[in-house]
């Protein structure tokens, strides 16, 4: 993230990984401030910019009126940060809070800050440029500059000329906005502007750093001069981070640039006309600690940004992103590599008499006794002959025995969550059946409780497809619904898609809504009619069915059953007798009349 030096040197701010805005001072060696937008997780800082007072920076005068004007300079010294979102902010160090707060309205990222006085700030936002006015408050002109987002402007101090550049750089004319020149710029994006200040009339050059190269490149300004490339290149090991820059006495310029890795390169060089070859470094200065082990073991701590006090001291700050340390430094230019020792923060001190008395030797003597867990405190071992005791080799391998578990219990876990995300990863129908198809509760919300955010989305698009389905896996995934709203709420209402996700989901439960009164007023007519329609048949049917088994006891029902014999006897026997008598009455009648005719064929 960006960082850098105050103009006057007194303060150095930051902005974290996590958008906020860290300020230490520099003179005091103290961390100062720290300020957090209200939005910087939505729209996190991009670029700050310490506002310039030119009457200091760039106009001569007697060192009485400049001490004076110094110390005015400094009597409210404010940062500008710009957005992601189109916003710039303006923060005051001396009030510890915002001053104002201006919007683009156009919604795009601030990348890069420039400023002529207190008052005009120009930005670049993607492909334009915009120029603010600070005491009115708002954007007073706008133009375009390409195709491409721009990455670092630059304006030009006591002119109407302003610097932009992507990958090359173009010089603007503000008042026609017209392009005046363009330079060959660097291989990959460039990521900030420096200017020099003329030491001679006539003669102007401005610096430029990219985020790809390991080059630093000075280019003229001359107006009589038409050469698109640079005049000298600085080269070094890694990747510019910050630089600072001075002029000495005699007019040469020094170079102080702070590289990735964490070491500051020092150049000393007087600019008049084109270089034939790239410079190096004069001196280079590293910060390390010591780790107590040996000479030749050191752990280098990264230097943060450097900033000349004057032609020969320069201030540093190494450390980390939390813990920075401010310390003005001699430079030495007749060593290639000055290396400067210091304690590391992180780490305690210690020494070696503190290492020797964390090792506690015990005494051991005649009259030791050694107990297994077995052994009372008189041993049974037998002694050696150099008064020592040994352990019986039974006693050992008792010891060595592994206890046997209890119970032949087979363990069981209480989540399932694991599986939940095997299966979600692969998509894989059968494992998410065997684990959403569970019914204990308990083991659903411990499932639940241990899912990680990664798989919050997936899993409730599959619930989706289960609550859409039948009443068996709604059922399912009305269940699992309720226990992961129930324990991820906060999560899921920060997840700006949230509405898109349960949409259809809430579809398809409104629709089953809207039929729950129809169907529980059907269910009470159904139990009503069911029981009339379905009673009567019962009842018929019991009484017609023949029992398939009749059990008679015999101690109460013999006599009964002797007695219904006998009467049945008598009763047949007189049946038979009558019978009998009208059948003998019959053949009587017969043989009458048969003689009756016998006598009728004789007479004849």
């Amino acid at each position: 993230m960006d960082s850098r030096f105050s103009e006057d040197g007194k303060y150095f701010a930051r902005l974290s990984v996590d958008g906020k805005l860290k300020i230490w001072n520099a003179c005091s060696n103290t961390f100062e401030q720290e300020f957090t937008p209200d939005f910087h997780l939505n729209s996190p800082c991009t670029c700050l910019h310490f506002i310039q007072n030119l009457s200091v920076k760039y106009k001569a005068g007697s060192p009485k009126k400049k001490k004076r004007r110094d110390s005015e300079s400094n009597v409210n010294p404010k940062v500008l940060l710009g957005t992601t979102s189109g916003v710039l902010l303006l923060y005051s160090i001396t009030n510890a809070g915002l001053e104002c707060t201006l919007n683009s309205e156009t919604n795009q990222s601030i990348n890069c800050l420039s400023t002529v006085d207190s008052n005009v700030v120009y930005s670049g936002s993607d492909q334009d440029v915009l120029v603010w006015n600070l005491d009115k408050k708002k954007i007073i002109n706008k133009w375009k500059v390409g195709n491409e987002r721009v990455t670092a402007v630059l304006a030009i101090p006591d002119s109407n000329q302003l610097l932009t550049a992507v990958k090359n750089i173009k010089l603007w004319d503000t008042d026609a906005k017209e392009i005046l020149r363009t330079f060959t710029g660097h291989k990959s994006e460039i990521m900030f502007l420096h200017y020099l200040i003329p030491q001679t009339k006539g003669d102007s050059y401005f610096i430029s750093g990219s985020k790809g190269d390991r080059t630093l490149n000075c280019w003229s300004l001359n107006s009589s001069s038409s050469n698109k490339n640079a005049t000298t290149t600085f080269l070094m090991e890694d990747i510019v981070q910050n630089i600072s820059l001075n002029f000495d006495n005699n007019g040469a310029t020094q170079i102080a640039v702070t590289v990735r890795t964490g070491v500051v390169h020092i150049y000393r060089h007087t600019l008049n006309g084109k270089s034939d070859k790239p410079l190096k470094p004069k001196t280079t200065i590293q910060v390390v600690s010591d780790t107590g082990q040996t000479a030749e073991m050191v752990t280098p701590i990264r230097i943060a940004g450097a900033f000349f006090i004057d032609n020969e001291t320069i201030c540093i700050g190494h450390g980390s992103e939390i813990l920075l340390t401010f310390e003005n430094i001699s430079i030495i230019t007749t060593k290639k590599l000055n290396c400067i020792v210091r304690q590391d923060p992180h780490k305690l001190k210690s020494s070696t008499q503190d290492h020797v008395t964390k090792i506690i030797t015990p005494v051991i003597n005649d009259s030791v006794h050694y107990l297994t867990p077995e052994m009372s405190s008189v041993s049974t071992a037998k002694r050696k002959s150099d008064g020592t005791l040994e352990v019986p080799m039974e006693k050992r391998l008792e010891n060595l025995t592994l206890g046997k578990a209890e119970g032949n219990k087979v363990p069981k876990a209480d989540n399932v969550a694991q599986l939940l995300i095997q299966g979600l990863h692969s998509k894989d129908k059968n494992i998410l059946k065997t684990v959403l198809y569970q019914k204990d509760e308990e083991i659903i919300r411990n499932t639940v409780r241990r899912l990680p955010i990664t798989t919050f989305v997936p899993f409730v698009q599959e619930l989706t497809s289960y609550i859409q389905g039948k009443t068996l896996s709604s059922q399912i995934g009305s269940v699992w619904l309720k226990y992961i709203l129930q324990i991820h709420a906060g999560i899921l209402m920060s997840n700006p898609e949230l509405p898109e996700l349960l949409s259809s989901m809430l579809g398809s439960i409104q629709n089953r809504l809207s039929l729950w009164i129809p169907l529980n007023r059907l269910k009470g007519r159904l139990d009503l009619l069911l029981p009339q329609v379905t009673g009567l048949p019962q009842q018929d049917a019991c009484e017609n069915q023949i029992p398939l088994l009749v059990y008679n006891d015999r101690d109460t029902s013999d006599s009964e059953e002797e007695d219904i014999q006998m009467d049945g006897q008598s009763e047949s026997e007189s049946e038979w007798e009558e019978e009998s008598d009208l059948e003998q009455m019959e053949e009587n009648n017969i043989d009458e009349k048969l003689s009756e005719s016998d006598d009728d064929a004789m007479s004849l």
